[in-house]
């Protein structure tokens, strides 16, 4: 069965009470909380958020600290630190990582092994990132894939696994197909996505390049025997949670 997951800022602190309000009417069934650690959190007001399942802490906004080229210097200590506390504060059995765009094989390993936590899971990446720089060397392809799970679980990214399709010039259905089949995930995330350039993207489902509805048919498959958690990346607008809703309604009543 597919769990739905609703994505939070760890500074929205504003939202929380609408997301229990949507999540005690059955709107969607977990919360994954990105670190913002531009903001320090308040540990205070989240507390209420402890309600809902937190089921995953998404890695620390290290963009200022040279995120896509995490090596885990000094400057990025402190958003790390940061990451884990959140993940201990929430008991969430999972925490999200990517690997830097910067990273070969050997430079990821290595880096990864100065953050060893047993919840790290790996997300699946594009080639491009919407920041910009150089294209990603690790971390997109099948055999990256078999490499990382080999060591790690992996977090299925489906649209960043579109993208990295479209750069490998591959047709997604299948690219999709043969990367679930290696990392046999449990975890996942889904935002929208064109299928013209392979740049990052978290646009809304409903107004997606893929086929929305064989992408629910794919998952949908998948998780007749088992439970998968499906994070929903999409954009905010404004200053509620209306546009999260849709696109996780949207998705819900595709047939």
């Amino acid at each position: 069965m597919i769990k739905y997951g609703l994505k939070l800022w760890s500074n929205n602190i504003h939202l929380i009470d609408e997301a229990l309000e949507k999540y005690h009417a059955g709107k969607f069934d977990f919360v994954e909380v990105y670190s913002n650690s531009q903001v320090e959190p308040d540990y205070n007001k989240l507390e209420k958020l402890k309600i809902i399942p937190v089921l995953g802490v998404h890695m620390g906004h290290l963009d200022k600290a040279g995120f896509h080229t995490f090596y885990l210097t000094e400057d990025q200590k402190k958003p790390w630190r940061q990451t884990v506390d959140l993940a201990d504060f929430f008991a969430t059995p999972n925490i999200i990582v990517h690997p830097a765009a910067e990273h070969t094989s050997k430079t990821f390993w290595e880096n990864l092994e100065k953050i060893d936590d047993g919840r790290i899971i790996i997300e699946t990446m594009p080639a491009k990132s919407s920041e910009g720089g150089i294209t990603r060397n690790f971390g997109t392809a099948l055999a990256d894939f078999r490499e990382i799970k080999e060591k790690k679980e992996m977090c299925f990214d489906v649209p960043k696994t579109i993208k990295a399709a479209v750069f490998h010039r591959v047709d997604y259905k299948e690219y999709l197909a043969q990367a679930l089949e290696i990392i046999q995930p449990e975890y996942f995330h889904i935002s929208g996505c064109n299928l013209t350039d392979p740049m990052d993207e978290h646009g809304n489902i409903y107004e997606a390049g893929y086929e929305v509805v064989w992408v629910k048919t794919f998952l949908e498959n998948y998780a007749k025997d088992r439970d998968i958690y499906l994070v929903f990346e999409t954009p905010k607008i404004g200053e509620n949670l209306e546009n999260d809703m849709k696109n996780i309604d949207y998705f819900k009543a595709i047939v």
